[in-house]
């Protein structure tokens, strides 16, 4: 059974899509043909439109994905309008094409009666070569003015390939007015079947009737069959819907190819001509008009069917002509039409080129908003109508979802439109595959838990991944170190999202545009967005009383988020293991906040995985510009529960990462994620004052250490001499005994063994070496040990 375009379009994972039309409504673009090119796999889109249907398309607030999911060129014919309706559906070797006369619109596709032929390589080879001929064609036309060139040569490139060995009878051709009347062209085929004996047509728009007379006289007819819809015509901005000054006679009729139970009103257009030696059928875009079936005005496209010894054709009964209908009335009110712009956002910087009208000179560049017109800069737009105005934190922007236009305005008060295509999202979508609208998703703010352990499973299948973001990481040459060993392990037990990316087994691999993309992905990790929605439905079924029941979606995020905590905790063990710390220990603290904050683990476990990172980040050097983080990070775990010991262990931290502890207090909102399931005991400048008051005992041994050069006791490691009571006596001996002075051992590099001896010292003792800083070699000389540094390191 043949496929419906719908269902072709859906069919496989088209690699590139390309639409002609000259109607445009995107909104049915996005609702339907763009789902069904998802839904299928397909990757790029492309629309080619006449400006008018580019400019009806900037009216549509509703259509959100223009400029990023699929791409709209606006195309200025100098005579006339670009007018064909083709869908090129292009996958490696494969190629299918849709010629017809409907618009890309909700009429175009089923509301009007309209026609299409489906081509493709296997019958009708030489129809797809006058394709590429036509994309070709329309790259160099002189009289045609757009920004899609190269995208015309590519499309042209893939159609040529999918020919490559097909056989050729010249049965089915394409006609277009890229390089001549489409009227010639129809009376060349006629003459090459013998002459024409009968001609039918239908169509919605005609002249005053000067087209079809010089095509009948064209082809040696004096009279014409024209169809009259039961339905009525389409109604256009301009022509009549029947030719009423002809030089040949017009006789009615209705054709019962065209009949329907429920009459639609008619926009297809078509033209049977039977001859001497078989039957002409065309049918597309062209109305029966100057404009459209002569030369150098419209650009039209149709499909030209020549059945060789066929003389049997259409059947049809007598019929009167339709009332006449006058042309839409736009209700002009005299200002003119807004021209429309093409424009693409790289970076901070969008490169565009006014279509139409022309405009040359100074002007400024506006993003258009529901609020109104915001200025982004002035430019001065040169000969051809092109521009390059400033735009930083636009990109960001437009990643988090919504469309963008931007408004150019010239000083002599002329105004242009247009969408603006984001450079990097073609690269986005081919680097992350299915993930994509995931991340997509986590920068707009609406992800769900599935969303979320299918980024923790990609970041865990190559954690190179993480480093392709333009934000800094720490650890100086880890990326260096990175490339040189393969730190890929296959998740063997994960279950979601496994894209490979091209170019991903390079931790510097991917263009400005993918880098960016990621830096934009970590910087919406650290934004302040509270729990998911669906995580707080399932806190509040949880808190509710004992017998309600709890429904089966709120179960089921139930279990999501704990099979996304479940993945992350894999992630982060990956992360923060030997070799890997030093690289991805920032991205771990960015994306356990995030973990924390959207899906609210329990207490015990965050504040173990908490400790994990601190014990991390305190291994490692810490970037200047990053200190103030861990110091929050640090006084969080603190403020979970405050006694001396732990006040202890924070300043060490601190001291271990060169924190200002005469500076001011860190930012406790530098540790949301965490404070959101974190309750403090106490607030950020008293936990800070209580750290900066109490020393550690790595530090009072130092002072104990400097009393003991000094050659006299002094204040300052009291609390050591507390809790090192075994070894204190002789550390207190020292100051008058040179034998007592012999048994104490400074350690100048962290080891578990005697320095002395070099044999292991008893666990109980590297505890104490490790909490106290001082211990004693029980299994060998019996000699005080003094670790003073603050980290094992040294």
């Amino acid at each position: 059974m043949a496929l419906s375009p719908l269902d072709l379009i859906s069919a496989r994972p088209w690699h590139r899509a390309v639409f002609t039309t000259y109607a445009l409504s995107l909104s049915f673009f996005e609702a339907v043909l763009l789902d069904a090119l998802v839904r299928g796999g397909g990757r790029e889109a492309l629309i080619l439109a006449d400006i008018e249907g580019v400019r009806a398309g900037l009216s549509e607030q509703g259509a959100r994905r223009v400029g990023r999911d699929y791409e709209v060129e606006p195309i200025s014919v100098t005579s006339g309008v670009f007018h064909p309706k083709l869908s090129a559906l292009v996958a490696d070797d494969e190629c299918h094409l849709l010629v017809g006369s409907g618009n890309l619109t909700f009429n175009g596709w089923g509301g009007n009666l309209e026609v299409v032929e489906h081509l493709h390589p296997g019958f009708a080879a030489d129809a797809i070569d006058d394709a590429a001929d036509f994309f070709e064609l329309l790259a160099l036309a002189d009289n045609i003015r757009h920004g899609a060139a190269d995208l015309c040569q590519a499309v042209a490139n893939d159609l040529r390939k999918s020919t490559r060995g097909r056989a050729r009878n010249g049965d089915i051709r394409l006609f277009h007015s890229l390089d001549g009347a489409i009227s010639g062209k129809i009376a060349e085929a006629v003459d090459g079947l013998g002459g024409a004996t009968r001609l039918v047509a239908a169509a919605p728009f005609w002249d005053s009737g000067k087209a079809i007379s010089r095509l009948c006289e064209a082809i040696g007819l004096d009279h014409v069959f024209i169809h009259a819809h039961s339905g009525g015509t389409v109604q256009g901005k301009i022509g009549s819907n029947w030719p009423s000054q002809t030089s040949v006679e017009v006789r009615a009729v209705e054709l019962e190819v065209l009949k329907e139970e429920k009459p639609r009103k008619l926009h297809a257009k078509a033209f049977e001509i039977i001859c001497r030696r078989g039957r002409l059928l065309v049918s597309g875009s062209p109305n029966a008009s100057t404009a459209a079936l002569g030369a150098g005005r419209n650009v039209e496209a149709c499909v030209a069917r020549m059945q060789r010894n066929r003389t049997v054709g259409w059947t049809y009964v007598p019929s009167s002509p339709p009332q006449p209908m006058d042309p839409v009335d736009d209700a002009d009110d005299g200002s003119a039409a807004i021209g429309i712009l093409r424009a693409v956002l790289e970076g901070d910087h969008i490169s565009g080129q006014v279509i139409s009208p022309a405009m040359t000179g100074a002007a400024s560049v506006c993003q258009v908003t529901a609020e109104g017109p915001r200025k982004l800069d002035d430019v001065d737009l040169a000969a051809d109508g092109s521009f390059t105005a400033s735009a930083p934190g636009l990109e960001v922007q437009s990643w988090k979802g919504g469309r963008l236009v931007v408004r150019v305005e010239a000083s002599d008060g002329s105004v242009a439109e247009g969408f603006v295509s984001l450079a990097a999202f073609t690269e986005m979508t081919r680097r992350a595959g299915p993930l994509g609208p995931r991340l997509l998703a986590i920068l707009a703010g609406t992800e769900t838990p599935a969303d979320v352990a299918a980024m923790m499973s990609w970041f865990h299948e190559d954690p190179r991944r993480m480093t392709q973001a333009a934000m800094p990481i720490g650890g100086g040459s880890a990326g260096e170190r990175a490339s040189q060993e393969d730190l890929t392990v296959a998740v063997s037990d994960l279950r979601l999202v496994r894209t490979s990316v091209p170019g991903a087994d390079r931790p510097s691999a991917g263009g400005a545009g993918w880098v960016r993309f990621m830096g934009y992905v970590f910087a919406a990790l650290r934004e302040k967005r509270g729990p998911l929605e669906q995580v707080g439905a399932v806190r509040n079924a949880d808190s509710e009383e004992e017998g309600d029941v709890i429904t089966e979606e709120v179960q089921a995020v139930d279990r999501a988020v704990d099979h996304s905590l479940a993945v992350f905790e894999q992630f982060l063990d990956k992360m923060l293991s030997p070799g890997l710390a030093e690289l991805h220990a920032f991205r771990a603290l960015d994306l356990t906040q995030y973990i924390c904050e959207r899906l609210q683990p329990d207490q015990q476990r965050a504040k173990g995985w908490l400790q994990r990172l601190l014990d991390a980040l305190t291994r490692i050097e810490i970037p200047d510009d990053r200190r103030e983080l861990v110091s929050a990070v640090v006084l969080t775990l603190v403020g979970t529960r405050i006694d001396e010991n732990d006040l202890r262990a924070a300043r060490s931290r601190l001291v271990g990462i060169r924190a200002d502890l005469h500076g001011d207090c860190p930012s406790p909102e530098l540790a949301r994620g965490f404070h959101s399931v974190l309750p403090q005991s106490a607030a950020f400048p008293e936990l800070w004052d209580r750290v900066r008051r109490i020393r550690t005992y790595r530090e009072q041994a130092r002072y104990y250490l400097d009393a003991l050069a000094a050659g006299h006791p002094a204040d300052g490691y009291g609390e050591l001499a507390l809790a090192a009571k075994d070894e204190f006596a002789t550390m207190a001996d020292a100051f008058k005994s040179e034998r007592s002075r012999k048994k104490i051992d400074v350690m100048k590099q962290w080891s578990e063994a005697c320095p002395k001896c070099h044999r292991t010292l008893p666990k109980i003792e590297v505890g104490k070496l490790r909490s106290t800083a001082v211990a004693t070699a029980r299994n060998c000389c019996g000699h005080v040990l003094i670790w003073p540094e603050e980290a094992e390191h040294g």
